[in-house]
């Protein structure tokens, strides 16, 4: 082998001169500026004024002026609507606490806060649809000197806290990549884009990798902690993924009262809210676990890709035989309801489970994976079981996006009642057989 055979042969590197640097940094000539180079400009200048927040007052101003810029900015690219949004709507809430009181703003930035992107003088060829998106929604608050960098695109929900030093970050040096040397030259458009749910936290000095597309609702990242996958809603995370405990209560009072931001800074006595809810899963809980024995056949067909070091993802599902069926391994599920959130993560919270997630933003048809890279690095991400089930009041994810997420050799266990009028499977699923858990019936794949 020789060296070149290494070479890309799209990638050149000129010698410049000293003398000439001053005249070869801007961007190469053109008719209009080339949106990316807008884009970083807009989060520059931004974060430039960022450094000069002060009181309350001025974090409120810098808020709107956040929003201004950037839907100047998408008016300039000729963005559709909603493209980039900051909602600084509502009044500053004055919260009073026994002899004391505090203060929750709209929108607002403390000093030092900011986005930045991610080595614009390397995307000059972007067109203004690939600039990532930023919507930031209700009473977001930005600590001090946290930073977003916006290599993909930004959603942030109401009442999301990034603390002080916390950052996201939206851009990938893994270990195929170039050396520290090279490594500024990252394309920005392929990293995966990140939503903070409603009540999200990112404590302090915690830092969000570009593997992490998703903190839910009521999701905890703990300070100091480094994480690179998604985090569940209403679960606390630690350094490197690790769930610390679930919030059960909380997912039952928001998702069952769908309270304000208002109504949940009036709430002081979490424990009486954990009192009734456990009222409520204890009346509940035996017949979503179904019969003993409802899922003997299901465990039997699915035995080789289940249990410790395994990864289980359950689709919609409608009871909990599935998910505690599968309890051995890890098991992720995701919805687009939050009805079921609180029973999955009580029971976890009783058997000492450490091992599940829930995300409640199936939204269209796109499932998650294990983490929103296809390569985390270069460890192979995926599942070893995908389980969907359908009871008639979503449309049914099609086999072929069912079965995206799995590992080659994954297993793949489908509610027949999703296959009624649908084509047929992708080449790559060989069916295996049928089997019935709680009376209905299911057909088992293996991913070719």
């Amino acid at each position: 082998m020789n060296k070149s055979d290494y070479f890309d042969p799209n990638t050149t590197v000129e010698r410049v001169s000293a003398e000439e640097l001053p005249g070869r940094l801007a961007p190469p000539a053109t008719s209009k500026p080339y949106p990316v180079v807008r884009y970083a400009a807009t989060l520059k200048e931004l974060r430039k004024q960022s450094s000069k927040i002060g009181n309350e007052q001025q974090q409120l101003e810098f808020g709107r002026l956040v929003k201004e810029s950037l839907e100047n900015l998408g008016a300039e690219l000729n963005l559709p609507d909603g493209h980039f949004s900051v909602d600084t709507s509502g009044d500053p809430l004055l919260v009073k606490e026994g002899a004391g009181q505090h203060w929750i703003l709209p929108t607002h930035f403390e000093g030092g806060a900011y986005f930045s992107a991610p080595h614009a003088d390397h995307q000059y060829a972007f067109e203004g649809h690939q600039i990532p998106r930023i919507n930031i929604g209700r009473y977001v608050r930005f600590g001090k000197s946290s930073g977003i960098n916006a290599g993909g695109d930004i959603t942030i929900g109401d009442g999301a806290w990034l603390s002080p030093g916390s950052l996201l970050l939206r851009q990938d040096h893994g270990a195929y990549g170039r050396p520290s040397i090279g490594s500024r030259t990252v394309s920005m458009t392929t990293q995966p884009s990140i939503t903070l749910r409603d009540y999200a936290w990112v404590g302090r000095d915690a830092m969000v990798g570009w593997n992490s597309d998703y903190i839910g609702l009521g999701g905890i990242v703990g300070t100091r902690s480094f994480i690179n996958s998604w985090v569940g809603d209403y679960s606390i995370v630690g350094d490197h993924d690790r769930i610390l405990s679930y919030q059960p209560f909380k997912a039952f009072l928001l998702g069952e009262y769908r309270l304000t931001v208002e109504e949940v800074l009036r709430i002081s006595d979490w424990a009486r809210v954990d009192q009734d809810w456990l009222k409520v899963y204890a009346k509940n809980v035996t017949a979503l676990l179904g019969a003993d024995g409802d899922t003997a056949e299901f465990g039997e067909a699915v035995r080789d890709v289940t249990g410790n070091g395994r990864k289980a993802l359950v689709v919609q599902p409608s009871s909990l035989r599935l998910v505690s069926a599968l309890a051995a391994g890890r098991v992720d599920v995701v919805t687009d309801s939050q009805a079921l959130t609180p029973y999955v993560l009580q029971w976890a919270n009783d058997h000492k489970n450490r091992r599940t997630r829930v995300r409640s933003d199936l939204a269209g048809l796109d499932l998650p994976v294990e983490t929103a890279g296809v390569l985390h690095y270069n460890k192979r991400v995926g599942y070893d079981l995908v389980v969907a089930e359908h009871d008639g009041h979503a449309p049914a994810v099609p086999l072929a996006e069912l079965q995206r997420p799995l590992h080659q050799g994954g297993l793949l266990v489908v509610d027949v009642r999703s296959l009624e009028g649908a084509a047929d499977g992708p080449d790559s699923l060989v069916e295996l057989r049928e089997l019935r858990v709680g009376g209905n019936l299911f057909k088992v794949f293996e991913k070719k």
